[in-house]
């Protein structure tokens, strides 16, 4: 199998933003690794379903439709991924620039035989993370396991095993698409990220829209409902980050990554 036919690079934009789309050309005008776009959804289909009553108990609040439209973009792409011959799948949004000589290098690498199914290219905020690889593909490079949410669906890379497991706890919308991927406690695929990060994210409006970030009152029931939920996940977090994983994700990681890694 051939880098090209192991490695599709999608880059998710709406089908009418013209100026993003040749802003995203430009900046990748001068790399020979094969990338398309990948037309954006603007709301959920089945089997997505969404119940807001659901999304204020989990997330506190309810979506906006921008934001369902991205979970179901993602959603798509991953479902594309299993569809097509490819292995693994890069994924970008029209708003980044990437460091493509690296991007071409990854698309190289077979991460399903090292035992990595999912790696952010990016992060929105900063993050609490562990060292798993130091160096990894060269010096300065590292492989991290992040330990809280990271947020933002920018850039990642994801195998066929990875967006299966993803898919599986995926139809019930209960939050944000980037939000869900960080929940490695639900789906059990690890939060890993490569630092330092291979793209940036332009200075832009964001196309989901800034209402999501209102605060709007939650009926009581919800309230308490979301505490409970924010409790369990604030503790499967500090789990996660003192090492006491008891699916043993880390323990298998570990060890695929000291056998077949050079």
């Amino acid at each position: 199998m051939t880098d090209v036919e192991r490695t599709a690079v999608r880059v998710i934009s709406l089908r009418a933003a013209d100026d993003r789309r040749a802003t995203f050309a430009n900046f990748a005008a001068d790399t020979s690794f094969p990338w398309s776009f990948f037309d954006a959804r603007t709301a959920i289909a089945p089997p997505l379903h969404y119940d807001e009553s659901n999304a204020r108990r989990v997330h506190g609040r309810t979506l906006t439709g921008g934001e369902l439209g991205s979970y179901a973009s993602h959603v798509a792409a991953w479902e594309w991924l299993l569809d097509s011959p490819y292995r693994q799948l890069i994924v970008f949004e029209d708003d980044v620039v990437a460091d493509w000589p690296l991007i071409s290098q990854l698309g190289r690498m077979d991460f399903s035989a090292i035992g990595i199914d999912y790696m952010r290219l990016f992060t929105k905020i900063p993050v609490r993370w562990r060292r798993l690889r130091s160096p990894f593909l060269d010096r300065y490079h590292h492989l991290i396991r992040i330990t809280s949410f990271a947020l933002g669906t920018q850039a990642y890379l994801i195998t066929r095993p990875g967006a299966q497991r993803l898919l599986k706890h995926a139809p019930q919308i209960e939050c944000p698409i980037d939000a869900y991927m960080d929940k490695y406690w639900k789906h059990g695929v690890p939060n890993l990220a490569l630092y330092p990060f291979p793209v940036f994210e332009r200075f832009d409006s964001s196309t989901i829209g800034e209402a999501r970030f209102e605060k709007r009152p939650i009926p009581a029931a919800d309230r308490v409902a979301l505490f409970s939920r924010r409790l369990r996940e604030r503790f499967a977090m500090v789990r996660n980050a003192l090492g006491l994983d008891p699916g043993g994700i880390e323990r298998t990681l570990l060890r695929t990554l000291l056998r077949k890694l050079p």
